[in-house]
């Protein structure tokens, strides 16, 4: 870490001489100007080096300078939410009932993670890229997503002459899900927010379908308490009828042979939910209707997640939730023990992912046809 500080400071003089730095004589801005040209794990390094390191590095105004200096200021909260949290000064909290004296922005977390409050976009395209004939079969399954792709399994298709598709992802003759894993505080979210503000959450995507082959889809979201989790009690029903409650929405659509293919914008937003949400979890179940071997069912491209912030700084009294259901309580992961995973053999591909081999897959579709 010394070593990068210092080759930082040589390269900024003009001639390249070694040089050796006392750090009494360097100034706050100095020290400042070097930490905005480290990364990350040397941020980190410094922030353990000293306090005075620390200090000059866990500054609000350090983060949101580092952010705009790296072109990713759309991470940052509105200015104005900013401005509220430092003067704590909300609407709605007239008569002080809330206690704000600690409700901080973790702009550290925002920075680093690279979300924040900008728009999230699921990482899965690369698992596909790296499989055979772009088509994932059988489950993979990391603690961001789970692809279920059974029969002739999803497949990752490019989309030409559409000015804002580039791929998508396009579905067998049995249902198989993508399923999408948002944990809003890892995300730079933080908990006050979730609870106290409660902001907007829309989550949107394209979707189309062959103009030769019937299809269904589903497309469901559901706001939790617990990682990783989609509650059987609310997502059975979530994917066989439309749900419009505050945790909990879903829109499923079947499509007539030779009725188009034209992309539609598919848009579902939580707002008015109860506190203590902390994740979010996407689900997109869907099949060809008339069982041809191939990808002739629906296609999905461009799954975003977007945190909407209220225009005014506004805070809310804490609201109960009124759909609470027996899994909040005992939860159960998506894992092999409900619909969307399997148990067996499961292959560890690395660190919180694995996978169920195709082979394996099938057996399990037998088994249960049986």
């Amino acid at each position: 870490m010394l070593r990068a500080i210092s080759n930082i400071f040589q390269s900024l003089q003009p001639n390249k001489t070694e040089m050796w730095i006392d750090a009494e004589n360097v100034s706050n801005e100095g020290f400042v100007h070097v930490f905005h040209h480290l990364d990350k794990k040397s941020l980190v390094n410094c922030i353990l080096a000293c306090r005075r390191f620390q200090k000059l590095i866990s500054n609000d105004s350090f983060w949101v300078e580092h952010a705009r200096l790296n072109g990713t200021t759309d991470v940052l909260p509105p200015l104005n939410w900013r401005r509220a949290v430092t003067q704590k000064k909300f609407d709605g909290n007239g008569d002080g009932q809330i206690q704000v004296t600690n409700l901080n922005f973790d702009m550290k977390r925002m920075v680093f993670t690279g979300h924040g409050y900008s728009t999230i976009t699921p990482k899965f395209e690369s698992h596909f890229e790296n499989a055979r004939d772009q088509t994932i079969r059988g489950v993979l399954r990391s603690d961001d997503f789970l692809i279920r792709g059974p029969a002739d399994g999803i497949r990752m298709e490019t989309v030409e002459g559409h000015p804002d598709i580039s791929k998508c992802f396009a579905f067998s003759y049995t249902s198989g899900a993508i399923l999408v894993f948002i944990d809003f505080v890892s995300h730079g979210i933080d908990p006050w927010v979730m609870d106290y503000v409660r902001p907007k959450i829309r989550i949107s995507q394209k979707v189309s379908h062959r103009n030769d082959c019937s299809a269904r889809l589903s497309f469901a979201v559901q706001l939790n308490y617990n990682e990783t989790q989609w509650i059987q009690e609310i997502g059975m029903r979530q994917t066989n009828e439309n749900v419009d409650q505050k945790r909990f929405k879903s829109v499923n659509k079947e499509w007539e042979q030779w009725s188009g293919s034209e992309w539609e914008d598919w848009v579902l937003e939580l707002d008015g939910y109860p506190s203590g949400m902390r994740h979010l979890t996407v689900l997109n179940e869907g099949k060809d209707g008339l069982f041809w071997a191939g990808h002739y069912g629906p296609k999905v491209a461009n799954i975003q997640i977007q945190i909407i912030m209220p225009e005014t700084p506004m805070l809310k009294q804490l609201a109960a939730d009124t759909e609470k259901c027996r899994e909040d309580e005992a939860p159960v992961a998506v894992e092999e023990e409900n619909r969307f995973g399997f148990g067996g053999h499961r292959l560890r591909l690395r660190h919180g992912m694995w996978a169920v081999p195709p082979a394996q897959f099938r057996e399990m579709e037998d088994d249960e046809d049986e």
